[in-house]
């Protein structure tokens, strides 16, 4: 704190110097246990030689109700602090979370601005809403179907997320945590690689371990499911492994007449089928647009790079226009026709997908600076 209370004048002189609006960005964080949570504020200006510049000015504790309110006095405290008056305030950049709407508010009547006007969303924090959508997300609109069968459809669905193989696959990938099960999995890979050819690159020998997915972590999924299809020999040699020795474990406990012991649900499943990878791999390929989208838009807007705010109607556009496209391939199937027709989940997941980025890329209306970036840019 006393290294803290030393540089914030310069600081504060720092911030007097810019060149531009000073526009924040606050995210809340909580430690482990949930005992404290603190806000984190950043301001985002250009300098006086014109570099943008992204500055965390503080990481004050929250007290009491972790709410919008909350937020909004903690942030206003601040921006007093650091001399950031009415005059100075450019924008807001934050997550898509209610509370920050109410923050925005409360902010937006102490300083005198249109919140609606000054309330940006962080574009790769949507994107990753959308992309838990096409994996979990539950809308009703998407089963393009009858009312009355909604239900089931819902409930079918609902197992098949849990079941299904993307569920099998978490399942799997999430059990790898202790030091044993890792070690247990190398030993897999090493097998795996016994069926290498022996002119097989160094970097197909590697021991690598799975990338578990962390939902609010962008792209993660993505990585998690790209990571398994490499590994995919390990993976289906590890699960089988289990899934005997549970099989085994049962078999003894029925015999005699004992509770059959805790496993995981993948455990008394068939594992990972070649269609089940199939099904990974197209849902990598639905998930391929969201991740280039983001890489798209976590640039800072330097030149020969992406990321500045002219992007983002574009990159929702094209999001939309990719599973509207994609959708529209469906139309024509008929899923019930015999046993081998295709399964209508990837479908129903890719009309959610749209449907969520539809509801922000409507948002967008809200602040004129997205249209007045892409009018201004001299690309556009």
């Amino acid at each position: 704190m006393r290294l803290y209370d030393h540089l914030r004048p310069q600081v504060v002189t720092e911030l007097s110097r810019a060149q531009s609006k000073i526009h924040i960005s606050f995210d809340g964080w909580t430690t482990k246990g949930g005992k404290r949570g603190f806000l984190g504020i950043v301001a985002h200006y250009v300098d006086k030689q014109g570099d943008i510049v992204d500055l965390p000015i503080a990481l004050p504790q929250l007290t009491g109700a972790y709410s919008g309110h909350g937020m909004a006095k903690v942030v206003i405290q601040t921006l007093k602090e650091f001399g950031i008056n009415a005059q100075r305030i450019g924008y807001f950049v934050l997550d898509n979370a209610s509370s920050n709407d109410t923050a925005i508010d409360a902010i937006a009547l102490t300083m005198g601005f249109n919140p609606r006007h000054r309330r940006l969303r962080c574009s790769p924090h949507t994107i990753n809403l959308v992309g838990q959508m096409l994996l979990w997300g539950e809308n009703s609109a998407s089963y393009n179907n009858d009312t009355a069968e909604i239900i089931a459809e819902s409930e079918y669905m609902s197992e098949w997320r849990r079941d299904g193989p993307l569920g099998v696959l978490l399942g799997i990938v999430n059990y790898i945590k202790t030091p044993q099960q890792y070690a247990l999995f190398a030993d897999f890979q090493r097998l795996a690689h016994r069926e290498l050819l022996a002119d097989a690159p160094p970097d197909k020998r590697k021991i690598l371990e799975p990338v578990k997915p962390v939902i609010t972590r962008w792209n993660s999924f993505y990585s998690c499911f790209e990571r398994a299809v490499q590994l995919q020999p390990a993976i289906n040699a590890y699960a089988s492994h289990h899934i005997k020795r549970i099989r085994d474990e049962d078999t003894y406990a029925e015999s005699r007449r004992n509770k059959l012991p805790h496993a995981p649900h993948w455990m008394r499943s068939d594992g990972l089928t070649t269609h089940d990878w199939a099904v990974v791999t197209e849902y990598m390929d639905a998930l391929k647009p969201l991740k280039a989208a983001t890489k798209r838009l976590e640039g800072r807007g330097n030149s020969g790079r992406f990321g500045c705010i002219a992007e983002v109607i574009l990159v929702f556009e094209y999001i939309l226009n990719y599973y509207e496209s994609r959708v529209l391939a469906y139309e024509a199937v008929e899923y019930n026709a015999h046993d081998e027709a295709p399964e209508d989940h990837l479908a129903i997941n890719m009309r959610a997908a749209w449907a969520k980025a539809s509801e922000y890329y409507s948002k967008l209306d809200l602040s004129p600076a997205y249209y007045a970036a892409t009018i201004l840019h001299p690309y556009y």
